[in-house]
């Protein structure tokens, strides 16, 4: 009898420890779960400002954050997204670098639940821009920095670009005339006209009967048209073109062809080659015309 009470003590210690050894790991891994910090970004429903930065826990996570139809996680290297991004069927369009010179990205569909790792990517473009992924390599900035145009007060050249931190570029934000980020294009050669924190641009529709929208966009992110391949940022001093501009070179050196007004009555107008980004002043050009139309430069004014 006293073995069988020896063994039997025993054999409840043994199942206290282990019942406390379960608990144990169950609560560690239960704690885990609901206090591992995760970083996502939080859909607002404020156009101007769509996406904010949240850190949450995991519980959070999988209870709210994966059940909002916008929301995306994790969030990507470059930041949340500037503008607001249709998921479909729990999934967002991205442009995902190739490393090809030729062919820069590839368009892809990948899950917001963690972005098929594509949020650790460097150079990725998420969203995928409005007009699809540029023709040419985008340079993407760390997460803690942003490129800006800065106004340098010379009208030759208006504007330098710089890369700033995060804490810059509130400074330089609060400039008269900066705005971020550098477009696609590069930053423009006249100076832009800023109004309340706002910058009028032309925005490419890909409409060949109105290929140009003009608009005002915010100089803090420009709503995402900083990589929008083919839009005119500022807005020419006439306005946004009538016809689609004749493009003579691709990428960051896009050009179109205009009339340029020469003030003589002999020969009114010369065409000339000038950069899309800025028009090289031809924008704030009384007269001149701007794309060259169809059957070339008129010979009378």
């Amino acid at each position: 009898m006293k073995k069988f009470s020896k063994m039997m003590i025993k054999l409840l210690v043994i199942t206290q420890i282990l019942a406390l050894t379960l608990l144990t790991a169950c609560a560690t891994v239960g704690n885990a779960l609901g206090t591992t910090p995760t970083n996502v970004c939080h859909a607002t429903g404020d156009p101007a400002n769509p996406y904010e930065e949240v850190t949450v826990n995991s519980t959070e996570l999988v209870n709210e954050h994966l059940a909002h139809p916008n929301d995306i996680f994790p969030v990507p290297v470059g930041g949340c997204p500037a503008s607001s991004v249709a998921a479909s069927s729990g999934k967002i369009v991205i442009c995902h670098v190739t490393g090809s010179e030729a062919n820069p990205y590839n368009e892809i569909s990948v899950s917001v639940n963690g972005l098929n790792g594509h949020g650790k990517h460097e150079g990725d473009i998420i969203p995928v821009p409005e007009g699809g992924c540029p023709a040419n390599l985008v340079v993407s900035t760390p997460q803690d920095s942003s490129t800006v145009c800065h106004a340098t007060g010379d009208t030759v050249t208006p504007y330098e670009e710089l890369t700033v931190t995060s804490a810059e570029l509130n400074e330089h934000l609060g400039h008269p005339n900066d705005f971020s980020p550098v477009p696609v294009t590069g930053c423009p050669t006249t100076l832009a006209v800023i109004s309340e924190g706002m910058i009028a641009i032309c925005h490419a529709t890909g409409n060949a009967a109105t290929p140009y929208e003009e608009f005002t966009v915010s100089v803090d992110g420009l709503d995402g048209h900083g990589v929008h391949e083919g839009d005119i940022i500022p807005v020419p001093e006439g306005g946004c073109p009538a016809t689609n501009p004749v493009v003579t070179s691709p990428g960051n050196n896009d050009k179109i062809t205009i009339c340029h007004a020469t003030g003589s009555k002999k020969n009114p107008y010369n065409e000339i080659t000038v950069s899309v980004n800025g028009l090289n002043g031809h924008g704030q050009h009384e007269g001149d015309i701007i794309p060259v139309p169809a059957g070339g430069c008129p010979t009378t004014k």
